[in-house]
This record gives structure tokens, C-alpha cells and sequence, in this order.
């Protein structure tokens, strides 16, 4: 500190804050010297907002506060101060030491001009000013910081919305584009075959079998890419008829025949209820749902393990509708925790890209990431629920992988109710 305060005459002492007015010259400018030129908060920072007048407003509000006994009087200097240094870029902690600064040069001027016995109730009054002081400030820097906090966030919010929708839209643009030149590779594909009959030669017929099972996968893909593209738009259309599940699963089951033999996996479909009936549901998508989550089990279990599908008829009370719970239960190599919440989101996959140009039933072979995020559009849209379950990943003790599918049983035409009576909803 440069300048010595003088002593006032204690006849004519007034109040401490008083005095602080009187002394306002001897006290903030050495203070307000020292924060403008040394820049204490931030020694590189030169744009900074932080002025003469508004440091000097806060040791007039210091002094008012002790005068008249009214803490909040500090308030709207503290506020300014304190947002100035905020979005000059200083932090906390270098914001405290303007206000610490300043009770060390009041707390030096009072001990050098009062006796210490009066000193010492004088710096009291101050200690308890600062210590509210310095709490509010803490308080309105973090409210700033919230305030900036939850802007980006809405900022980040609409720029990740406005690239979802720019993605579906690429999508479904992509998929249209693409099943147009697919549909022509199958259509001349089975002119060929036709054609050619007898009479080409075998390596003529594997290359057109090639040719037709490549275009027949990419138009899976094309068509889950079509799928999600409905889903997110929310525009997904299902064709509600009376349909068997047990029927739609026995033809899941005849089409993926081969791929169970092929690797030597054990089937079996544990009883129906006898009260389970035909009811209203779209049979195209149906099956969709269980030719791809039967299709995973069989991709993600070893050759030799069983794939097991149970079909329960839940209990609901008399005015909801009922549901029908499928599992299809494998003795694969499992799911890992981490990646359990990931599973329905687009184009999660923890395969090798290496294995994508290997068969969709083949062991751990590839996929485009889309097929479970359909899948749980499709049950979604039907008013159902689908849940994964797994002990964890290890494929030496292949802990297994269980998917429930849940579904309302209408015998009627589809209505809103049910499911969220049931606790269905996710």
C-alpha cells in the first residue's frame, strides 16, 4: 500500500463506513492501481472489461453496506463486477482475489489508523461483510455459468436435430435412389436365369446366383435404410390384418432352415397357449422383427449352441388390451453392459468391419447397424415394446443373449390403449 490512511480524530469518529468514504482516496486507489496494472485475475488478458468506475462503484457500495448495516447494498456492484470479469474471461478464482485484495487493504488501513482494541471490532464487521460478499459472488458467477451452460446446450441441441434431420433425409433419399437400379439388377438377373436354363455352364450359373443373392442383401439394407428413414419422420405405415404369430414364426424358421443346419444349431419352439388366437397386427412387419432378431441369434451363437423361442400370453385386467411376450433366448456369446443401451441406435456396431462382406447369418458376420433400430421402430409402431437382456460378453463361456418382444394382442381393430397400462412404455 502506498498512501497511509490518517487517523480520524475519535471525537468526531462517525461509523466505520463513513470513515471509508472519507478515506476513499487513501484506500481504492492504491487497490484499484494494483488490480488495473497487475492484472492479478489474468496477466494476459487486455480486453478486459473490468474499469476504474466500476471497481471504484464496489468499494462506495462497501462502504455504504457498512454504513447503513445493509449487506445487499453490495448486490448490484458485486453483479457487475463480477459479469464483467465472467465475460472477460477470467475465473473464479482470480475474481475472488479482487474482493480478498480489497478486504486486505481495508483490513491494513483500519489496523494502521485505529488502536488495536478498536481495530479489532471494526475488522469484524468487515470480515462479516466479505465473507457474504464472497459468497454471493460465487453465487452469481455460477449462475452465469449455468445460464451460458444451458444456452449451448440448446445451441448444440438444434444443431444435432437439425444434422439427425439432414441425415434421415440423406437416408431416405439414398435408399430410394438406390432400390430403383437394384430392382433392374434383380429383374435382369432373373431373365438370365431363366434364359440361360440347361445350357450355361456352371461357372455362368454361380455367377448369376452371386449376382442375385448380392442385389437380394442390398436391398435388405436399401429397404431397413427406407424403414428408418419412416421411423424417424414418424411416418412408418403398417397394414393391420388378422394374422397367426405362430404361423409368422414357423415361416421365420422354414426360411432360416438353412443357416441353422449349416451351422449345426439346436431349435426348438416351446409350447403355445391354446388361448392365443389370430389378432390384429401387419404380418410384413412381423415378420421383419423376428427374421432379423432369430437372424442375430443365430450370427452371434457358436456352431453347436440352441436358440429356444417362448411365446407367454401376459395377464391384463378385463379393460386393456393383452399382450403376447416372444423370447428368443440363444446360447451365444452375449452382449457386453456398455454397449446394452446402444443397441437400437443407428448404426451401432461393435463388428469387425472386416467380417461386413460375410453373410448375415454367418458367425459374427457384419451388418449395417440399422436392423435392431427398425426392429424396435416396427414393435414400436404396433403400440409393443422390445427388451435385451445379457449376463455379458465372453465367447468361451458364451453366457447368451435373450430378446423379449412384446406385442398388444387386438382382436380388434388397433386402438391407443394398453400399452401404457401395462408399463410398457420406455
Amino acid at each position: 500500500m502506498t498512501t497511509t490512511p490518517l487517523r480520524p480524530d475519535l471525537a468526531h469518529r462517525t461509523t466505520l463506513g463513513r470513515w471509508l468514504h472519507v478515506q476513499a482516496e487513501a484506500i481504492s486507489r492504491p487497490w484499484i492501481s494494483s488490480v488495473l496494472a497487475r492484472r492479478i485475475y489474468r496477466p494476459e488478458q487486455v480486453n478486459s472489461r473490468l474499469t476504474e468506475s466500476s471497481l471504484r462503484a464496489l468499494y462506495d457500495s462497501l462502504a455504504d453496506a457498512l454504513e447503513s448495516g445493509r449487506y445487499a447494498a453490495l448486490d448490484d456492484s458485486i453483479s457487475a463486477v463480477t459479469r464483467d470479469g465472467y465475460l472477460s474471461g477470467y475465473p473464479l478464482n482470480d475474481l475472488l482475489l479482487i474482493l480478498s485484495s480489497l478486504k486486505s487493504e481495508v483490513w491494513q488501513a483500519v489496523a494502521t489508523a485505529y488502536p488495536p482494541h478498536e481495530a479489532l471490532s471494526f475488522l469484524r464487521s468487515i470480515d462479516a461483510v466479505f465473507q457474504t460478499a464472497l459468497s454471493y459472488q460465487a453465487r452469481v458467477f455460477a449462475d452465469l455459468v449455468q445460464h451460458d451452460l444451458a444456452s449451448e446446450l440448446n445451441r448444440t441441441r438444434s444443431q444435432l436435430i437439425k444434422l439427425d434431420q439432414t441425415k434421415s433425409r440423406f437416408i431416405s433419399i439414398a435408399a430410394h435412389e438406390l432400390k430403383t437400379p437394384l430392382t433392374l439388377i434383380q429383374g435382369y438377373s432373373d431373365i438370365l436365369h431363366r434364359e440361360l436354363g440347361l445350357h450355361g455352364n456352371e461357372q455362368v450359373h454361380m455367377a448369376i446366383a452371386g449376382l442375385a443373392s448380392g442385389a437380394q442383401r442390398l436391398l435388405t439394407t436399401v429397404n431397413d435404410m427406407i424403414a428408418v428413414s419412416q421411423i424417424d419422420a414418424q411416418s412408418l405405415q403398417l397394414n393391420f390384418q388378422m394374422v397367426s404369430l405362430p404361423h409368422i414364426l414357423q415361416i421365420v424358421m422354414q426360411d432360416l432352415r438353412a443357416s441353422l443346419e449349416e451351422r449345426v444349431l439346436n431349435f426348438r419352439m416351446k409350447p403355445i397357449p391354446p388361448e392365443l388366437g389370430s389378432f390384429y397386427a401387419d404380418p410384413q412387419r412381423v415378420y421383419q422383427v423376428f427374421e432379423y432378431v432369430v437372424g442375430n441369434a443365430i450370427k452371434y451363437t457358436p456352431d453347436g449352441g440352441a436358440i429356444t423361442i417362448t411365446i407367454n400370453l401376459l395377464d391384463a385386467p378385463a379393460d386393456v388390451e393383452r399382450f403376447v411376450e416372444v423370447g428368443v433366448a440363444d446360447t451365444g456369446i452375449g452382449i457386453a453392459p456398455e454397449d446394452l443401451p446402444h443397441l437400437f441406435d443407428k448404426f451401432y456396431s461393435k463388428t469387425d468391419i472386416s467380417r461386413h462382406s460375410s453373410g448375415r447369418t454367418k458367425f459374427k458376420g457384419g451388418g449395417s447397424g440399422l436392423g435392431l433400430s427398425v426392429v424396435k421402430g416396427i414393435v414400436e409402431a404396433h403400440g409393443g415394446k422390445i427388451v435385451v437382456e445379457s449376463a455379458g460378453y465372453d465367447e468361451d463361456a458364451c453366457p447368451g443373449t435373450t430378446v423379449r418382444v412384446f406385442l398388444p394382442v387386438r382382436y380388434d381393430p388397433p386402438s391407443s390403449v394398453g400399452r401404457d397400462r401395462l408399463g410398457l412404455t420406455t
